[in-house]
């Protein structure tokens, strides 16, 4: 949490190699700063388990504990989904309550440079579907990415996204820890999996949380950033908080494909 009394941050506008830029652009959009490129992968865990804290530090990351939403297959259920149902995703203007909104310019262009990065790391492809979820309640933006295609292989889109937790210091007073949990996906079944980027500043603990899933059809992910009208209640959101987000999304934008 931000001091009363703001300290300078250190080359917020150059920022140190190592640093994971996501986090980053929700700690300089928190703080008022220029918004940096890029996203981290992540470790794992069970479902909401909050995500392990950098070595040596106190501080959790927050959230509510493990959370199921709304229940589903499991984690390890690579199928198609319920009885063998192909998924399609949508974008329709209102999901669990969020109606679609626009972010700032500057906020989607990052988001989207990171996104692009992300696809071509899982080297998944067809038909793509975006949209921007407003998230009034926790003052946040919803930002809803994915593919509709055919041959996808949930289990090794997952595992592109796992990786044991990684921590980086900077000898100057920031640390940044990233790590991945796998997700409950739902009804739905296929794989889920959480990525989150934690960065402790002097100022400042905040977490951006990214959670997939995937089905041989289908191939998306939810990511929530805060706003910065001065509405968000949070500094950052953790794979608890995102997961059953995620799980309430998907169950309104991926419909059975005909």
């Amino acid at each position: 949490m931000a001091s009363s009394a703001p300290k300078p941050v250190r080359a917020a506008s150059a920022p140190r190699p190592g640093r994971p830029a996501l986090a980053l652009a929700v700690a300089g959009a928190l703080l008022g700063l220029p918004l940096v490129s890029a996203c981290g992968p992540s470790s794992s865990s069970s479902d909401g388990a909050a995500n392990p804290p950098a070595r040596g530090d106190t501080a959790t990351t927050g959230g509510t504990g493990n959370t199921n939403g709304t229940g589903g297959t499991g984690g390890n259920t690579s199928g198609s989904g319920s009885g063998g149902t192909s998924w399609a995703l949508s974008a329709p203007q209102t999901v669990a309550g969020h109606p679609q909104g626009q972010p700032p310019a500057d906020m989607v262009r990052r988001f989207d440079d990171d996104t692009h990065k992300n696809a071509a790391r899982l080297g998944v492809s067809g038909t793509p579907v975006r949209a921007y979820y407003d998230d009034r309640t926790d003052g946040a933006w919803i930002f809803y990415t994915g593919v509709t295609g055919s041959g996808f292989k949930p289990d090794r889109l997952h595992d592109i996204l796992d990786q044991l937790p990684a921590v980086h210091d900077d000898g100057a007073g920031d640390r940044t820890t990233t790590s991945a949990i796998d997700a409950e996906p739902g009804p739905h079944g296929g794989r889920a999996i959480c990525n989150t980027v934690l960065l402790r500043t002097e100022l400042l603990v905040t977490a951006v949380s990214t959670c997939s899933w995937f089905t041989p059809t289908t191939a998306a992910g939810i990511t929530l950033i805060p706003k910065t009208d001065g509405t968000s209640t949070k500094l950052g959101f953790t794979a608890a908080d995102v997961a059953p987000i995620m799980r309430a999304v998907r169950a309104e934008v991926e419909v059975p494909r005909r």
